[in-house]
């Protein structure tokens, strides 16, 4: 019979401490940094123009506290992967850290334990891609997944320019688990004609212009 229950609770045991190991209140705080980030990029106050000076001047200084907060955060525990965060603390994590350009030798810090944590199946490998893009391109090198997109404004088009071995691009993003080249490019040419829709429009273009898909 101690056998029986021994068994019966080891499971339950076993439940309660990898429950524990997830920090909620890193967790949420870093949800919190990373949807103010999106909020004032995506939406400015109604008294600051979209794309202004002043609005990238306001986004500058969320990145700038962002990234404060974030060095902190791993210098204590290196990059906070799913056991410590749950995914959606460690894809905050990672977002706050792509947009963190003017720091660049932290954005590399932070991809060498990134990729740690990726192999051990304990981070996003799809946006670890986006941020080994986003720093080649900083360095003036050639994206390797093709991330990181350009737009041709007059016919609202994206496009992936500097990219290594074309030919082999979407095999590289399908082993990180992201879509094909011609698929995340309509997707983004989507939204970038959703988010200007109204100067679009007064230009005469009712819509994206989209990629065939085979």
């Amino acid at each position: 019979m101690k056998k029986l229950v021994l068994l019966i609770l080891f499971p339950i045991l076993i439940i309660s401490v990898c429950s524990a190991q997830v920090d909620s209140i890193l967790s949420k705080k870093l949800i919190e940094m990373a949807t103010l980030d999106q909020e004032i990029m995506q939406n400015p106050p109604k008294s600051i123009k979209p794309a202004s000076e002043e609005h990238m001047r306001l986004i500058d200084s969320i990145a700038a506290v962002n990234y404060q907060e974030a060095k902190i955060i791993f210098e204590k525990y290196g990059f906070p992967g799913f056991d410590l965060v749950g995914e959606e603390g460690s894809k905050s994590f990672w977002l706050i850290v792509q947009h963190c350009d003017k720091w660049s030798d932290f954005q590399r810090q932070v991809l060498e334990k990134m990729e740690i944590q990726v192999k051990n199946k304990n981070a996003h490998s799809k946006y670890y891609a986006y941020l080994v893009d986003r720093i080649r391109i900083r360095s003036g090198k050639k994206q390797l997944y093709g991330t990181q997109v350009s737009y041709h404004t007059d016919i609202c088009q994206a496009f992936v320019a500097d990219v290594e071995d074309l030919d082999n691009l979407n095999k590289r993003r399908s082993a990180v688990g992201l879509e094909t080249i011609e698929e995340y490019l309509n997707i983004v040419s989507e939204h970038h004609f959703l988010r200007n829709e109204k100067s679009f429009r007064e230009k005469g273009i009712t819509g994206a212009t989209l990629y065939p898909i085979e």
